[in-house]
């Protein structure tokens, strides 16, 4: 991935944080626990979600209820971030990278899905959060 210009330097528990931040979702995916899944996401209706598809999903809500309904098409499902680069920007923290979906389905195949995604996250009441989350198949 090539990124150019400057950025702001990250301090080390903010870098810190969001890389707890993203192993925990990338856990909370693979083990197909959507209640850790929520404690990762923003629980607001302002939350926003696009799919690799392009389907956008804006609220908490809707986001669960779609993750919800992926976890039941899969027999086992494993996420692990291939890369990533994260940004501060103001109050918040952007973040860029690609990550590999192993998805096992309930007829035994196995499918791969690497997506390149952006997120912008917060820290709210003490706890890093994804407050957008948009990515693409590659």
């Amino acid at each position: 991935m090539t990124v150019t210009g400057e950025t702001t330097p990250m301090s080390s528990e903010a870098l810190r944080g969001n890389q707890e931040l993203d192993q925990r979702f990338c856990d909370a995916m693979s083990n197909m626990d959507i209640e850790q899944v929520m404690t990762c996401i923003w629980d607001s209706p302002d939350f926003i979600f696009v799919g690799t598809d392009g389907t956008v999903v804006l609220g908490a809500d809707g986001f669960r209820k779609s993750v919800e309904d992926w976890f039941v098409q899969c027999e086992s499902l494993r996420l692990a971030i291939d890369e990533v680069r994260h940004v501060p920007v103001a109050d918040s923290v952007f973040a860029v990278g690609t990550a590999t979906y192993t998805i096992g389905g309930k007829d035994a195949s196995v499918q791969t899905l690497t997506e390149r995604w952006t997120d912008v996250r917060r820290q709210i009441d003490g706890r890093w959060i994804y407050v957008l989350d948009h990515a693409h198949a590659l």
